[in-house]
């Protein structure tokens, strides 16, 4: 088992929003919320008290998700929606990728694939439709990974959720129907790499 720090949405638009979009474009819904991963894999649960003072360092600022990109994971590609927060260099320790700080990629990953051109066409959407979201309403968790062949990305319950009082509105830059044409395209897709 793996231990991970989460950041995660409060905002009901913006979480639904993500998801959403996530599950349109890959045709199925995922366990795991949607989420930026700031921290881990640990072998033990985070200290709750540094993930405390983590969310303390949260407030007051907001998480800008917009911009998109893709990388190769062992198991083929990811599509992200890059999250920036000016306190995230200061949260991030992910051992399996060692970037330097000012190379990190926040992200939040709607697809998923070893089809280069299912993930170029999806990149592609992302730029078309050039979403742009930012929110203040989040919060952090700590999740335990629990690999199992049958179902190797699933995430129990959160142990530990630490709120970050919201303290503005959502900016909220998105065009009309977009989920409707990620719908259309994931089902496009999936026809096309069976």
């Amino acid at each position: 088992m793996s231990y991970f720090v989460f950041l995660e949405f409060a905002s009901q638009q913006v979480r639904d929003f993500l998801e959403e979009l996530r599950n349109a474009l890959s045709g199925y819904q995922k366990a795991s919320p949607a989420h930026v991963t700031l921290r881990g894999p640990f072998v033990r649960p985070p200290n709750p008290d540094q993930i405390e003072r983590f969310a303390d360092r949260l407030r007051g600022y907001g998480v800008r998700i917009g911009n998109h990109g893709y990388f190769t994971t062992p198991r083929g590609f990811s599509v992200f929606l890059r999250a920036e927060c000016v306190v995230f260099r200061e949260m991030w320790y992910k051992p399996d990728f060692r970037s330097p700080l000012k190379d990190i990629q926040p992200h939040i990953t709607v697809f998923e694939s070893n089809d280069l051109e299912a993930v170029q066409e999806v990149s592609n959407f992302l730029r078309e439709e050039n979403i742009l979201i930012r929110t203040y309403d989040v919060y952090l968790r700590i999740y335990q990974s629990r690999m199992r062949q049958e179902q190797p990305d699933f995430f129990g319950p959160p142990i530990v959720s630490l709120d970050a009082t919201p303290i503005s509105q959502d900016v909220w830059d998105i065009r009309a129907s977009v989920l409707d044409r990620a719908r259309a395209l994931g089902i496009r897709l999936s026809v096309h790499t069976r």
